[in-house]
């Protein structure tokens, strides 16, 4: 019989920090491609967008063919659920995200979506019966709540708060939240690395085709500006896959804590690849608080 290296806690758990190493430095290099390819304007931010999930969907795709011998083509049952899904949990969600972060700091989306599990729990609790709010979950998500007040209103002001940067990031997350609970209702029976590759594919035509009429563009960012694009499009796709692949194999409860990793990674990339001075007070206060939230709702008996 063969083993199942996913079930093996230390490969599981370096499979599972790798991924989310990948996905906390994924908002700094973002910020590095707009300065690379000087993009300044909400169509280009999509059109740079669309380019990246396009190619991670196909990325996915071929994985398939590549397993199956043959090319995963969408059934008549699947195509309702894989537009839904795309539409929201990449198209609309990744837009939000992009155009958000035109103004906001690295920092501060990595703070933002390292509280992401709020709002899944939230809607969690009103879209299934086997996953209701708790004593654990709702202390977990008062202090990630409070690492966000202590990001933005330290001082007394709102001050590092723009409704256009933050504000936008912050929409983006509620989607996100929101389109993985909705993926986990339309994609059940639906192979997921198939359902992954469709949803970045459909997702990333819809905001290619949006910036075409922008007037969405691209200067040339060189080899380090292609090399950003395609890291982005392999943390989309390999993360993705590995993360499904994990879960399936070992649960949500036993990996999801690793997402404390993060808001970590997030910000010491923010400081190596921006300059962006994270050894602040507010910043390392927030961190702890929004790790320590992650921790406590991911940890602890599971039904």
């Amino acid at each position: 019989m063969k083993k199942n290296y996913l079930k093996i806690p230390a490969y599981a758990a370096l499979l599972a920090v790798f991924c989310q190493i990948l996905w906390g430095v994924v908002f700094p290099v973002i910020k590095k491609s707009y300065l690379l390819f000087n993009i300044n304007d909400t169509g280009s931010t999509f059109l740079f967008a669309g380019i990246r999930f396009i190619t991670a969907g196909i990325i996915l795709l071929i994985v398939c063919t590549i397993r199956d011998k043959k090319f995963p083509f969408m059934e008549k049952n699947e195509i309702v659920p894989l537009l839904t899904l795309g539409s929201i949990q990449t198209g609309f969600t990744y837009g939000l995200q992009f155009a958000g972060m035109i103004s906001a700091a690295s920092i501060n989306c990595s703070i933002l979506n390292g509280t992401s599990f709020i709002f899944m729990t939230i809607f969690a609790h009103f879209m299934f019966k086997d996953d209701k709010i708790n004593t654990r979950k709702v202390l977990g998500s008062i202090f990630g709540f409070t690492g966000i007040l202590v990001c933005f209103l330290w001082g007394g002001s709102f001050e590092s708060f723009s409704l256009k940067g933050e504000g936008v990031m912050l929409l983006s997350i509620i989607s996100f939240a929101f389109g993985t609970n909705v993926s986990r209702k339309v994609t059940k029976g639906i192979d997921p690395i198939k359902a992954s590759g469709y949803n970045l594919l459909i997702g990333g035509l819809e905001l290619f085709i949006i910036a075409l009429f922008m007037g969405g563009r691209l200067s040339n960012g060189g080899i380090f500006g292609f090399s950003c694009l395609l890291f982005l499009a392999l943390a989309s796709s390999i993360c993705l896959m590995l993360w499904t692949s994990l879960v399936s194999a070992n649960g949500v409860g036993r990996i999801s804590v690793f997402q404390c990793v993060n808001p970590l990674s997030g910000a010491l990339a923010a400081s190596l690849l921006l300059g962006e001075n994270v050894l602040q007070i507010k910043y390392i206060l927030s961190l702890i608080l929004v790790v320590t939230g992650i921790v406590i709702v991911n940890t602890g008996k599971k039904k």
